[in-house]
């Protein structure tokens, strides 16, 4: 093959001026980018990660507190102020990134709109008031989201972020060119979450195996809540009458909707797990309302020690 040299060294000129063209981006951040960004930072650091760890456990047991407390013999004396306060505790946290997104919303109108530039020598921002310069030491590590680039800074806590919004740039095939540079200078706070990777697939085989158990286990609490119930709802094989099992049957049916919630909500971001697992949530509470349609009817024997059906089927309660 012939070619001219003269063209080959203005091609290659030319190729090197477009990889070194900063990428340009203009914008103004928005609520909703600011708290994904907190929440990107949340899951990149151990400090974010821990907190989530202890919401979701808090929630988990506080919860689970509550119906066993709401079912067993002492159920009038149950402590109601402490679980609502776990339970307004944690609507607190989970909406801090929000709260605390719309106060940084707040200080970033005053600056009105950002124009930016992203090089590899760093990012140069600009507002209507002021201007910085930000080199790559000090953000050594970014976290990518389906909307946006978010740089960390170099401290464990990443007390200091920068927003990317991918909306930013002008043309969408400027995002590919933002993420190239900020691969070359950076490094991914989320490498072991990038798909493919070993880590990645082992988390995904873990909420697989997960999900499934939970689903296993919705259903083998509707079954025991369908079961607990057996002797009242059947008084021509047990007559007489019998303990108010309506209450812990209650219980499990609570119990196993949070289990059918946490196989949906441990692949939520799986597309085609989050499918099957929906479906098969599907089955599994039909078998749940199977045990309600059962049950429902003595619920208002909640606070009855015994309980017995009636010849034309209605409960009656009795205290001793």
């Amino acid at each position: 093959m012939i070619t001219e040299p003269g063209r080959d060294m203005a091609e290659g000129r030319e190729t090197d001026a477009v990889a070194e063209r900063p990428v340009e981006l203009a914008y103004r951040p928005t609520v909703g980018e600011l708290a994904s960004a907190l929440r990107a930072r949340a899951r990149s650091t151990r400090a974010g990660r821990f907190q989530r760890r202890a919401l979701v456990w808090t929630v988990a047991v506080s919860t689970i507190g509550a119906l066993l407390s709401a079912a067993g013999s002492d159920r009038h004396d149950t402590p109601w102020e402490l679980y609502v306060g776990a339970v307004v505790f944690a609507a607190f946290m989970t909406a801090a990134p929000w709260l605390q997104a719309r106060h940084l919303h707040r200080l970033a109108e005053r600056q009105g709109d950002i124009c930016g530039t992203v090089d590899d020598t760093g990012v140069r921002i600009t507002t209507a008031h002021s201007s910085a310069g930000l080199d790559w030491h000090l953000y050594p590590r970014y976290a990518e989201t389906p909307e946006l680039f978010v740089l960390l800074s170099a401290d464990k806590s990443a007390v200091g972020f920068v927003v990317l919004p991918k909306r930013a740039v002008a043309d969408p095939g400027e995002v590919d060119r933002l993420r190239a540079v900020l691969d070359r200078r950076l490094v991914r706070a989320d490498a072991g979450e990038a798909p493919g990777s070993p880590r990645s697939r082992g988390r995904a085989v873990g909420r697989g195996a997960g999900s499934v158990g939970l689903l296993l286990l919705g259903l083998l609490l509707f079954f025991f809540a369908f079961a607990a119930v057996q002797h009242v709802a059947h008084p021509d094989r047990f007559p007489g009458i019998q303990n108010n099992t309506a209450p812990m049957s209650a219980v499990m049916l609570g119990l196993g909707t949070l289990a059918v919630a946490g196989a949906w909500w441990l692949v939520r971001r799986m597309t085609a797990m989050r499918t099957v697992t929906a479906a098969l949530a599907v089955l599994v509470l039909l078998g749940g309302g199977a045990a309600l349609y059962r049950v429902a009817p003595m619920l208002h024997c909640w606070g009855s020690d015994r309980i017995a059906r009636g010849p034309e089927g209605a409960y009656v309660c009795y205290d001793f």
